[in-house]
């Protein structure tokens, strides 16, 4: 199967499906994915179960209006990044970012920019300051591959219909049902204070563990199905019980950290709030 993430992004599942696949469901009729990012599992799970509901969506509005481009708009989308890769340089990537962060870029090219920008800054992450700013420096590519049109056309194809919303998570409550299912890919509970977490202006504090907490609490109440993923810290252990749900450990790559040494394979949970599947429990 193909996934057709067009945007790198920290955290993404795209290497850890694998490992997910066996936990999944049996059948996914409506589907709900409101930490999107880079949309690996959405774009796994809409080709392996053709859910007939499909809401994704995010608090990041550059990256939500980008997806509803590539859904509604691929072709022309294909013709503004054609002009970005042509002209990429160190200067022009740091021309474009002014650009971008002085909101001179509307619409399509808004998108294209935005796609530019990811393929092309440091390590592909998507960083902003306080002001809202996107402010990670250009990174060092020979010959980045800022699009491909194949991977565009496909990601279009499966964003047909499937409603795609910017706003917070909790705003997906009063849409979910009995045995809908849920995917969720929050902020991690840091392991270290200085943990990666700047996804937007403010990172992801202990309050807001503790509001993602009473959400899937919830949508447990509404019997849907839950999974997602965090890191393995008291703090998770704690809010979410082996006696309410399932910790399975599972084990991916971190590849952006400032110091190399700490990158590699590290363990993390996958958890969840039904039994439909065997599984190794933590």
């Amino acid at each position: 199967m193909i996934i057709p993430t067009f945007l790198k992004w920290a955290g993404g599942k795209r290497r850890l499906i694998s490992q997910i696949d066996p936990h999944l469901p049996k059948k996914i009729n409506r589907y709900f994915e409101p930490f999107l990012g880079g949309g690996a599992m959405f774009f796994y799970i809409k080709q392996k179960y053709s859910p007939k509901y499909c809401m994704i969506s995010d608090i990041n509005k550059d990256l939500i209006e980008t997806y509803k481009t590539i859904r509604d708009n691929p072709k022309e989308l294909i013709k503004k990044l054609k002009y970005f890769k042509k002209n990429n340089s160190e200067e022009f990537y740091y021309q474009v970012r002014k650009k971008f962060n002085a909101k001179k870029f509307k619409g399509i090219r808004k998108s294209a920019a935005f796609i530019y920008l990811n393929k092309t800054c440091f390590n592909g992450l998507y960083r902003v300051n306080s002001q809202g700013e996107f402010n990670v420096p250009c990174g060092k590519y020979k010959n980045p591959e800022i699009f491909n049109e194949k991977t565009i056309l496909l990601a279009s194809k499966l964003l047909k219909e499937v409603k795609i919303k910017c706003c917070d998570y909790e705003l997906i409550k009063d849409r979910v049902r009995k045995n809908d299912f849920v995917y969720l890919d929050p902020c991690y509970d840091p392991l270290k204070k200085t943990s990666f977490a700047n996804y937007t202006p403010t990172r992801f504090s202990d309050e807001d563990n503790y509001r993602l907490a009473d959400f899937v609490l919830i949508l447990k109440k509404k019997k849907a199905k839950i999974l997602f993923s965090n890191n393995i810290t008291k703090n998770v252990k704690r809010l979410y019980p082996k006696k309410d749900f399932d910790r399975i450990i599972v084990y991916c790559s971190r590849s952006i950290n400032c110091n190399s040494q700490e990158r590699g394979l590290i363990s993390e949970f996958l958890i969840k709030n039904y039994k439909e599947e065997k599984c190794h429990i933590s």
